[in-house]
């Protein structure tokens, strides 16, 4: 194991220092690129050494944070204490292991490397694993990190308080039978029976799961967004289709500022999930009858809709996939009805249709987004599939006040 080159990577990649001492506390090696830092390794504490080398553990790597929140993470390994940092964690998260507070050099601060909690336990989980045969998984080395006894007591407390105040008040969540109506109908795309799942009676509540009612009504709007998103996946909607779909109404439910519009975002986002699967398992009926699909077809489609922003081609797709290009494209229309390149014109044109009624991307902006190579060639084409040009169309369906063309 080349020790030396381990350190100076990991050294590079937060921008700070790599140690490593014996467990008895003697300072074998240490490596660090930045001279900034070493001219003030004097700010750093004798009790902050101490305590971090106290505190390495042998089952995991251990992040410490302090007041300011720099941070150091440890790890043994092979009769070692491998000792990364300072940095400063983003956002000023805390960990578990708080580190004895100390007054700073305002200069050493400022030069110190922001990242975050994650990217400093991906870090010494290296040095953890390369000398084990057991890996440690990032969750499970940030479980031990982030979470204290005192936020798991807290939610065992929360969660002891709600069912005693549930059972005193006889009040009870809304039934999961009902949930599980409402999934299944996303899942099998009947719009009916999502519609009467909404209109049941039933003695219950939706849970708070916030302090403030509008934040509690947001997170609610997510949940319905991600338990319909995947139900609809389920249901046969592409992945790619169904998660850009959930980042647009979950950034929207974000955004609003009326508790009652982010539920409704989330029911608008249930209908629409549906809507898809329906058109999904239709599409899928109809090519049936004819023969069996192609799962390869569907990756290629997946594909196709990843890189819709740019120039996608069949070679591209047949490498990605490991098929002949010859054979995927005689595969492709077997099976569309269609050419791959005239799916991928079909597919740009849906979306250059969208972003002219909701967007306020100008025509020129929405050619170079979606791979055309001038606004006419674009145009050229949307007029021969649609019959109208950009502008007609835009003034026919687009939501006027997003319109920059005046």
């Amino acid at each position: 194991m080349n020790i030396d080159y381990l350190m100076q990577y990991l050294s590079r990649r937060l921008h700070t220092i790599v140690r490593m001492y014996t467990l008895s506390g003697e300072l074998l090696k240490l490596i660090c690129g930045r001279i900034d830092l070493e001219d003030h390794l004097e700010d750093e504490r004798k009790t902050q050494k101490e305590y971090l080398l106290s505190t390495a553990a042998a089952d995991s790597p251990i992040v410490s944070t302090d007041s300011h929140s720099v941070a150091y993470a440890s790890a043994i390994a092979e009769n070692s204490i491998f000792l990364i940092g300072p940095v400063i964690l983003d956002g000023g998260a805390e960990c578990r292991h708080r580190l004895p507070d100390s007054d700073y050099d305002s200069l050493w601060l400022s030069g110190l490397y922001h990242c975050d909690t994650a990217s400093l336990i991906r870090e010494i989980l290296l040095i953890h694993n390369l000398f084990r045969t057991d890996t440690l998984t990032s969750d499970d080395a940030a479980s031990l990190n982030c979470l204290n006894r005192k936020i798991k007591f807290e939610i065992q407390k929360h969660f002891t308080d709600i069912v005693f105040q549930n059972q005193e008040y006889s009040s009870r969540h809304n039934p999961y039978d009902q949930e599980i109506r409402e999934v299944s109908s996303i899942r099998t795309g009947n719009l009916e029976a999502l519609q009467k799942s909404w209109a049941e009676d039933y003695v219950g509540d939706l849970g708070i799961l916030a302090k403030t009612p509008l934040r509690s009504a947001q997170n609610i709007g997510i949940v319905l967004v991600t338990l319909a998103s995947r139900a609809a996946m389920e249901g046969g909607v592409m992945p790619e289709t169904a998660y850009s779909l959930s980042d647009s109404y979950i950034n929207k439910i974000e955004e609003v500022k009326n508790p009652e519009a982010a539920f409704q975002l989330g029911r608008q986002a249930e209908y629409q999930y549906t809507v898809l699967v329906k058109e999904a398992k239709e599409l899928h009926f109809a090519r049936e009858k004819e023969h069996t699909p192609d799962s390869r077809v569907s990756r290629c489609k997946d594909y196709i809709f990843a890189h819709l922003h740019g120039k996608v081609s069949t070679a591209e797709i047949a490498k990605e996939l490991y098929i002949n290009p010859n054979y995927l494209s005689e595969l492709f229309k077997k099976e569309e009805g269609i050419t791959i390149s005239e799916y991928i014109l079909r597919e740009k044109i849906k979306l250059v249709k969208n972003m002219l009624i909701y967007s306020r991307y100008s025509y020129i902006e929405i050619a170079s987004y979606l791979g055309f190579s001038s606004q006419s060639h674009l145009g050229a084409k949307f007029k021969k599939m649609t019959g109208m040009t950009l502008h007609q169309y835009r003034e026919k369906y687009g939501v006027k006040e997003f319109d920059p063309e005046g």
